[in-house]
């Protein structure tokens, strides 16, 4: 205690007035701190949540992460796991950031790795024996960067491979600025499950006769429980980097027909699954942007693209890249190569059975800038990359079926249709009435030029950017690409879903 000479000597009334007077000063220093710093109040910072992943060996505990949960830059660094520890954002506790991440919360549950993470470590033909897909886990699952001399295409593109989208979304999940680590707040939960991954080995190899997804259906039911039965899993999704069709083998079906049981499996029935390609009439199915060749790292990088497309000189009327079926019955695309050779100058063809295009996106891209219109028809299944590959170079889809794009990607594209792309019947193909080229030569320059400002409006959201973007303008909130407006779409189903709880039809 401190001791002021002479004190006892003051008068009694006296003292009790020094000390009121003392009182009260502290009391005013106290109030005009708070006044001008009121920061001096808020609560600690919160601390960041910590995930324990399994990366190369090599990679030191105290560098700077470039490549994320073992998603890694070269084959090599693929063979030795060993411990690190990963960052986590959590979501900011002031109540700027709460107010922005309000109806935003999504809550990642932290699998076992052997779901997810372990996978990639078996990239090098441990799945499947003939599969070797190391050179496409890397950088983020955008595959190896593109090596051209060409100004065009020297920043920002890769080699990628659509079947790597589990891996692209993980990557931006990570990174996703209101995730939460507290389920009781989520507005909506992620499964970061490499579903299609997951299925090489049930889809190529003998354990085709086992069913795929009862052990995360068992981790979910004992480690989510709360989280899970809220409702019934209907705020919950997950993707599956292929096709709906390849997880769609019924669970009564022993003669090892094509597929996987995971969609199939009645715990998983609510769950909305985001997929290459959905089954048109299931509300729990959404089919989301093929990953293509192109992730802009900057906004300067994606101008230069956009300028590119723009000012393009287009000197073929339509473009047919792909490769033929002969084999089956139902494919227009043989017919619609005889019409592209047909039409001589006025097609651009690119035959994908001579030059291998689905990893190396710059004959396709020289290609589609050269022409006004883009032939889609459909391949093994309905969809195709090249869709939106035709949507990034500004080169108008043609359809023939339905299913290759309205009925799929209603999260990403128009209502309308025609706002940005042409329809011809398969059938109108099929007995010759259809001319592609004539009808193609009706459309006015332009209306033309209408729909191809109307693609380049689609360009961002078409594309995956790069997780480790720090642009302002590229991650602004109002910039949204294919990442940003499916989990946009999830949240606003959840809503939609919250407000009617009842309807059995979610919002798609």
């Amino acid at each position: 205690m401190v001791e002021f000479p002479g004190f006892d000597q003051v008068p009694k009334t006296s003292r009790a007035n020094l000390v009121y007077c003392c009182c009260i000063s502290s009391l005013m220093l106290i109030l005009i701190t708070i006044w001008a710093c009121p920061e001096s109040l808020a609560p600690p910072t919160r601390p960041v949540a910590v995930v324990e992943v399994e990366l190369a060996d090599g990679i030191s505990p105290d560098a700077q992460l470039h490549e994320p949960v073992g998603i890694l830059a070269n084959q090599q660094q693929l063979t030795k796991p060993a411990a690190q520890r990963l960052v986590k954002p959590a979501v900011a506790a002031d109540s700027a950031a709460a107010s922005a991440c309000a109806g935003r919360r999504i809550y990642m549950y932290e699998l076992p790795t052997e779901f997810n993470l372990a996978l990639l470590e078996l990239c090098a033909s441990k799945l499947v024996g003939w599969i070797n897909f190391c050179a496409h886990v890397q950088n983020y699952g955008f595959g190896e960067s593109v090596n051209s001399s060409e100004p065009l295409f020297v920043d920002d593109w890769y080699g990628t491979d659509a079947y790597m989208l589990e891996v692209i979304f993980h990557s931006r999940m990570l990174r996703y600025e209101c995730l939460t680590d507290s389920p009781s707040d989520a507005d909506a939960f992620f499964i970061p499950f490499y579903a299609g991954i997951h299925a090489l080995p049930y889809l190529y190899t003998d354990k085709r006769m086992e069913w795929q997804g009862p052990e995360l259906v068992a981790w979910l039911q004992e480690n989510a429980t709360d989280s899970w039965q809220r409702h019934g899993g209907r705020d919950h999704f997950l993707i599956a980097g292929r096709t709906a069709w390849d997880f769609s083998r019924s669970l009564e079906d022993d003669t090892g027909h094509w597929g996987t049981t995971l969609l199939v499996l009645p715990e998983l029935a609510n769950v909305t699954v985001f997929s290459l390609e959905r089954r048109p009439w299931l509300s729990m199915d959404q089919a989301v942007p093929y990953p293509t060749g192109f992730h802009p790292s900057t906004a300067t990088s994606l101008r230069r693209w956009t300028h590119e497309v723009r000012t393009s000189s287009r000197e073929y009327l339509f473009a047919f890249s792909g490769a033929l079926r002969p084999s089956m019955a139902t494919s227009i695309r043989g017919l619609l190569y005889n019409q592209c050779i047909n039409a001589k100058t006025r097609c651009s063809l690119l035959d994908c059975s001579k030059i291998k295009c689905s990893h190396n996106p710059i004959p396709i891209y020289k290609k589609l800038l050269h022409a006004e219109f883009c032939l889609q028809p459909r391949g093994d299944t309905a969809t195709r990359r090249s869709v939106f590959d035709s949507i990034i170079a500004g080169c108008i889809p043609v359809f023939f079926h339905e299913d290759t794009a309205y009925t799929q990607y209603s999260w990403h594209l128009p209502k309308d249709p025609t706002t940005y792309s042409v329809f011809m019947s398969e059938t109108g193909i099929k007995n010759g009435s259809i001319l592609v080229e004539e009808v193609l030569g009706s459309y006015s320059q332009t209306r033309i030029k209408e729909m191809r400002e109307e693609l380049v409006r689609l360009i961002p959201g078409s594309l995956y950017r790069h997780p480790e973007s720090t642009d302002p303008k590229l991650i602004d909130p109002e910039f949204c690409d294919a990442f940003d407006l499916s989990v946009k779409g999830m949240l606003n189903k959840v809503l939609s879903f919250k407000a009617h709880p009842h309807s059995s039809q979610l919002a798609s």
